[in-house]
């Protein structure tokens, strides 16, 4: 049975929430939601920001991230669209339920489930970032008929299959990742200038989350299920734009070139930007995926 009592995702994110240095971290926290959906997933309060009007887009965000991560190009976005942003379960401020396996199908499944809950009307639009690209992928092979158009931003795991971090390993890389040192190089070098666009503000949001009871554990289980990888096969007739940054040190140069040779991907690269498009270069990435969108 799922244990929830008490929702301690929720009691978390509400202490540190009015903790947030930046001010568009602030705002987009103040848009969120808690939603229960069907009976899977017991009484268990799940985080989705939802704001704006017009065609949906939902936002997936990256590897050990949550919602905080589209803070600046939120803002832009709800002005042509409804803009959905959940935490992928098991990660963010998602409920953690003890002896859960956090693998994608379930992930997966959280989502559809959550979509259904959510009822739109219209095809749906997705953005996945780096990790969140492969998720999109592999949701809109699942559920093919709801989704219209697929903007990915850095994308990780398309290529190489899961590799599966088994016990103790899965464990202590866990905890190596919530050490304070890990999380502020891993910052630094998801952006293109690091010494210009890092600070406190980065830094806090990059690690906010860390704190979500169970946090550890639903990490570990993530990786001995391997995560998500090769989903490049799951490529089929859905429009795809691709947005890379050309300093992206996350990804490296040859997965940089990986993505550019498949032409399905229709891949653009921006310059004096990192593995964040959305945090480095918002203004120009909020363009195209405007445009794409609406064109």
């Amino acid at each position: 049975m799922i244990d929830n009592l008490n929702f301690p995702n929720l009691n978390y994110f509400k202490k540190v929430k009015d903790t947030l240095l930046d001010s568009e971290g602030i705002k987009i926290s103040e848009e969120v939601a808690w939603l229960t959906l069907n009976e899977k997933w017991g009484v268990a309060k799940f985080p989705v920001v939802i704001s704006g009007e017009g065609d949906p887009i939902v936002f997936l965000h990256g590897f050990d991230s949550c919602f905080l991560e589209f803070r600046r190009i939120y803002p832009i976005l709800k002005k042509h669209f409804k803009v959905i942003v959940p935490d992928l379960f098991g990660f963010g401020f998602s409920p953690r339920f003890k002896n859960y396996i956090y693998n994608p199908e379930n992930i997966i499944s959280n989502l559809s489930d959550l979509l259904d809950e959510l009822n739109l009307k219209n095809k749906i639009k997705l953005v996945g970032a780096s990790m969140g690209g492969s998720a999109a992928l592999l949701l809109a092979h699942k559920i093919p008929d709801r989704i219209e158009k697929i903007t990915l931003l850095s994308p990780a795991g398309l290529f190489d299959n899961p590799k599966s971090l088994l016990p103790p390993f899965n464990q202590i890389g866990a905890m190596f990742l919530g050490l304070p040192i890990v999380r502020k190089n891993l910052c630094k070098q998801a952006f293109a200038t690091p010494d210009k666009s890092v600070g406190p503000k980065e830094e806090q949001i990059a690690s906010i989350h860390t704190g979500c009871p169970r946090w550890r554990d639903s990490l570990a289980s993530f990786a001995r299920s391997g995560g998500f990888g090769g989903t490049s096969k799951y490529i089929n007739d859905i429009p795809i734009k691709t947005i890379c940054g050309e300093q992206d040190r996350i990804l490296g140069i040859n997965e940089l070139q990986r993505l550019q040779k498949n032409k399905n991907l229709n891949c653009l690269h921006l310059k004096n930007c990192g593995h964040l498009p959305h945090l480095d270069a918002a203004d120009s990435t909020a363009k195209i995926i405007i445009d794409f969108f609406k064109n």
